[in-house]
């Protein structure tokens, strides 16, 4: 994170974060979650390719993306690339770091995060304790967890492809309902992504 240079932060910085209040449904949003909507967006709708899965491919597709929609004068930050830019918190000796912090014009800094589902579900209860963890920060104004679900939607990819495929399932009311106050009360924005990893829909 720019300005700084410590790696983490400890567990006393892990309390509510000043100036994050529970947002009402109706109420005026700050520069960082309209930010952070914008980023949603932008991931929801980018070209990420099926054939490419490595960490580097998809944090720089998503760097891609959220220049084009937030202007090229958007600052990004890689972790990996930027090191003590991106910044982290650490509790316990468990370290969380975002895949991208954005800092829009205004100076509103949104912390990334892009988890890819191949198998199982197990990657999302990291996501999601990662995006909990930077919410608590001082360093971040709003998160962004991006799930990027290439989980089979056919019962068998090589069967006749003429076969009805079976239906890949949304979030249910429950999951909505937790993906809401996720956003409303502590300001990470749950955005997950279907994508057909044979290319077919």
């Amino acid at each position: 994170m720019a300005g700084s240079d410590r790696q983490g932060e400890d567990a006393a910085s892990l309390g509510t974060a000043p100036g994050r209040a529970v947002l009402p449904p109706g109420t005026p949003q700050d520069p960082a979650r309209r930010a952070a909507q914008a980023i949603a967006r932008a991931l929801r709708d980018a070209p990420f390719e099926t054939q490419q899965g490595g960490d580097l491919f998809l944090r720089t597709a998503a760097e891609r993306a959220i220049r084009g929609a937030l202007g090229e004068q958007t600052r990004v930050w890689m972790v990996g690339r930027d090191g003590p830019q991106v910044g982290a918190v650490s509790f316990l000796g468990a370290r969380f770091a975002p895949d991208l912090l954005v800092e829009t014009q205004d100076g509103s800094r949104v912390a990334v995060t892009v988890t890819l589902l191949r198998g199982g579900a197990t990657p999302v209860a990291g996501a999601l304790a990662t995006g909990l963890a930077l919410a608590s920060s001082r360093r971040y104004g709003a998160v962004v967890a991006f799930l990027l679900d290439r989980r089979l939607g056919k019962r068998d990819p090589f069967a006749d492809l003429a076969g009805e495929a079976t239906p890949v399932q949304g979030l249910n009311a429950g999951e909505q309902s937790f993906v809401d106050r996720l956003w409303q009360y502590h300001g990470v924005r749950v955005e997950v992504r279907r994508q057909d990893p044979f290319g077919w829909s």
